[in-house]
Formats: C-alpha cells, structure tokens, sequence
C-alpha cells in the first residue's frame, strides 16, 4: 500500500513539472530565469579565476610555496622582508597580471618621477661603493619566466653600498632587468612619465641587521634607466649568454666579471624615495636610488632580452609593473655637500 502511495505521489509530482516546463516554453520568465542562472554562472567563474590568480600557494605565512627553503622558489627567502611568491603565481597577462595581484595599499613601487617636484637632499657623506670591482667566483644566470636574475658568489666580502644617508650596509643579492616589445613602455619608473627601454634593478638587504631586516629600510634597491642609443660593450659580458637561457627554468653559469661592469657608481644628483618591491607580494620597506642619467643599450643588444620566453613558451613581451600613486611621498633630489 505505501508503494502505490509513493508511486502515485511521484506520478502526480511528474505530471505538475510537466505542466509547469510547458506553461513557461511560452512564457518571457523561463528566459529570463536562464539568463540570470547563466550571468551567476559566468560571474561566479570569473570571480572564481581571479581569487586563484591572487593566491600564492598556501603553506606559508608570506605567500609563497613552500619548497623547502629552495631559492629558486623564493628568490629572497634568505632575508624574510625579501621574501618573494613563486614565479608561477603570477605573470603579466590578463589572467594573473598586475591588476589582479593582492598587494598593499601604499607605498609601492614603481612611481613617476616628476622633476619639477622634488624635494632637494644634502648629506656630508659621499655614496660609498665597496668590492664592486672584485672579480666574482661565479655567476649564474636564470631565466626564472619573468625576467633574467643574475646572482653572484665572492671570495670574500660581498659588494656593499654605504654612506650618504643610508642607515647602514646594504650588501648585494641580485639584478634584474624590465623590457617590453615597444621601446617607449620598458622601464617600471619613469621620469616625467618617460619610459626607458629597459631598467636593472639591484636588490640589496640590510648588511648589517642580518635576516631581522633590523633598520627601517630594510631592502635597498639601485636602479638604473637605458635609452637606445649607440652598442654599450660593457653589456656584452651578459648579452652574449643570454641565447643559453631562452627557455623559462634555464641557468647558465658565465665567466666571472666585475660588477662595477653594468653597476656604475654614482655619488651625486640621483633620485630617492621610500616604495616597495615591484614583484608580488610587492613587499613595503624599500629605500630606492635612481641613477641620475641614462645608459646606453643598442637596438640589437635589446633585442637579445625579448628573445627570452616565459613558462607558457612565449616571449616575454612586458615585465613592468604599472606606475603606482606617489600619494604623499617625497621623492628627493640628493647632493652631496662637499666641505669647504
């Protein structure tokens, strides 16, 4: 009995739903249920995608994965306010560019250096620049799919920066390097909102604080702007390797060379400002020197750096960050105040 009961309950159930589709194939409301489930659906995946495109791989207190301490996931894991996602977390396309990373509010870098709007710097110590014309014992050149890293090993003390109105030593940990395929879109800064065709930027940490990033300005970073003008031999140490890392994950290890080759000590007139680390998670806590001019690079020593291709085996097209808001930061014109 409480079978055909049940059989009869679904039956009837059946025949209502059946009714029901049939009065709404005439009706604008089943069109225009459809259409709200399908925009749900469509704005559910694309939130979706981009909250994945936010998260470095969970494990770890910084946003980074974890991989055991490896640097070629964290490229500055030894120093904690250093401490960078993995290089598959991100890109600077349209799925996990810059506009989907999950980054402070404040204080980042790039910016825009206006030169009608700079505060003027004096210091009574010169810039000091130490063991940059040491010949290293290595050098090693990656391709880590964003750009190319050099990092260097010493025989003895690791090159360092001091003086000026720095808070202390700043020791050398690595370069990197910022292009695009259009010559006016290169650099990550600009100077009154001028690209460069390529910028190096020199990572450096506190040398004195150790891995407790003891100072305020934890990380210094040394920038500097090439324009295309005539061939710039002194690239050519590092240009010439750079067919043997085209592929994304690629190292090379190069004769050893100074690195006052592509790092040219500057003392006076250069820029500063207090930003942040330009790759996610975009760290606060950087104190940023702009070299004064602009160096020379040729069109095809250039084109040697668009040859490198990112993880999906494509060219890298473009590896810079968007200008970010100054807000109400100075930026500062520096000169050294030389004794009389």
């Amino acid at each position: 009995m409480t079978g055909c009961l049940t059989c009869g309950l679904l039956k009837y159930l059946w025949c209502w739903l059946d009714d029901l589709s049939c009065r709404l194939q005439d009706s604008n409301l089943l069109k225009l249920i459809l259409a709200i489930g399908v925009a749900l659906l469509v704005l559910f995946n694309v939130y979706t995608g981009f909250s994945l495109a936010n998260r470095c791989d969970e494990g770890t207190d910084d946003g980074c994965s974890d991989a055991g301490g490896d640097r070629s996931t964290c490229s500055s894991s030894y120093l904690n306010c250093t401490v960078r996602c993995s290089p598959e977390s991100y890109n600077y396309a349209w799925d996990r560019g810059p506009h989907t990373w999950n980054t402070p509010c404040n204080n980042q870098s790039p910016i825009n250096i206006d030169r009608n709007s700079l505060e003027i710097n004096y210091f009574d110590t010169p810039l000091i620049w130490s063991h940059y014309n040491t010949i290293p014992l290595g050098i090693r050149l990656e391709n880590n799919g964003h750009t190319l890293i050099l990092r260097a090993a010493f025989p003895g003390r690791t090159p360092s920066i001091d003086g000026g109105d720095l808070l202390g030593r700043f020791d050398f940990r690595e370069i990197s390097f910022r292009w695009s395929w259009a010559n006016s879109s290169g650099s990550e800064h600009t100077l009154d909102h001028r690209h460069s065709a390529l910028e190096m930027q020199c990572l450096h940490t506190d040398g004195d604080g150790g891995d407790s990033c003891s100072s305020s300005q934890g990380v210094l970073m040394i920038a500097y702007m090439f324009d295309l003008s005539e061939h710039n031999p002194f690239l050519d140490v590092l240009i010439q390797h750079l067919a043997a890392v085209q592929q994304a994950g690629q190292v090379v290890e190069v004769p050893p060379f100074p690195l006052s080759y592509l790092m040219s000590p500057f003392y006076d007139k250069f820029y500063s400002y207090n930003g942040s680390l330009t790759e996610p998670p975009c760290h606060r806590g950087a104190e940023w020197l702009i070299h004064p001019e602009s160096l020379a690079i040729s069109e095809r020593q250039l084109n040697e750096f668009r040859l490198l291709r990112d993880r999906r085996g494509s060219r890298i097209a473009r590896n810079a960050r968007p200008v970010q808001p100054i807000e109400d930061r100075r930026v500062y014109f520096n000169r050294f105040r030389r004794g009389f």
